[in-house]
């Protein structure tokens, strides 16, 4: 073998470990969803990755990240089952930027399934993220999903700082939220949202209650507790940048809520297609 041959042969040797290949997740297909992790390395109780990328094939809606850090403190979940749950938190990022589950990936099973991580608390970590679809771009500096209880349901914390939305004035810089996920491995889960906290200027927006996901908006079902502090100052901070009908819907809901000190407050259900808001149903009805 030629010298010349055998340094190729050596440095693709060298490169095969890092290069991404892509890959999508048990249940749904290619046509669907594919990520790509870059420049893996094993790490303590886990593993880190220098670039994510990831699509909604046929959308042009991307993910892309540019630092993974995926661990288990416990030691008890494998590095496969931490890129898994790593995926999943991608494909549902770009679904809800999405605003909703693409055409290609309606009708696919996706599941977690809770033997899977019952064992430890996984946790994944990003740095520089990017949602981007044509024309719109939402940037997170840094966002974290850990799961803080597996057994005997799941329970979730998520966060995310230095929010930066081009297309959404009220959307907040900063957010967390603490999640329950009941019937993990059933047809049907409840999603109890034990406390949200977000800021968008300088209103706080704090939230509680339980959402019943169906296949459409008329066959689930939510019970949501919002309330929102200095709504006029944050009317006025958008009007001459958000569209009207963002203001307008934001002073009708003003004007629907109950003032409580400084903080304005909604009840909100969701039934059988039907949207109340403190119990009055809106003169319409979600698909």
């Amino acid at each position: 073998m030629s010298l010349r041959l055998s340094l190729l042969t050596a440095t693709a040797a060298l490169l095969m470990p890092v290069m991404a290949s892509a890959s999508t997740l048990s249940g749904l297909p290619e046509s669907c969803f594919t990520y790509e992790l870059a420049g893996t390395k094993a790490a303590t109780h886990g593993l880190t990755a220098k670039t994510l990328h990831a699509t909604l094939t046929g959308t042009d809606i991307t993910l892309d990240i540019r630092g993974v850090n995926l661990s288990d403190p416990s030691g008890h979940v494998e590095s496969a089952t931490l890129e898994r749950f790593n995926a999943v938190a991608a494909y549902a990022a770009l679904s809800a930027f999405r605003g909703g589950i693409s055409a290609a990936c309606k009708d696919q099973s996706l599941t977690i399934n809770s033997s899977d991580i019952r064992s430890g608390t996984p946790h994944a970590a990003w740095t520089d993220v990017t949602l981007a679809r044509p024309g719109h771009n939402m940037t997170i500096r840094k966002a974290s999903i850990e799961a803080v209880q597996t057994t005997p349901d799941l329970r979730l914390k998520v966060e995310g700082t230095g929010i930066h939305d081009t297309k959404q004035p009220l959307m907040p810089t900063q957010l967390s939220a603490d999640l329950t996920v009941q019937g993990l491995d059933t047809a049907r889960q409840q999603i109890t949202i034990n406390a949200l906290h977000a800021v968008s200027g300088s209103s706080a927006i704090d939230g509680k209650g339980s959402i019943e996901p169906g296949a459409t908006a008329s066959t689930s079902a939510a019970d949501l507790h919002v309330s929102v502090t200095n709504v006029d100052t944050l009317i006025g901070q958008i009007r001459d940048t958000a569209p009207k009908k963002v203001v307008a819907a934001l002073t009708i809901a003003r004007l629907m809520g109950r003032q409580s000190g400084d903080a304005t407050l909604w009840d909100i259900g969701l039934s059988g297609g039907v949207v109340t808001v403190n119990r009055i149903p809106l003169p319409f009805s979600v698909p």
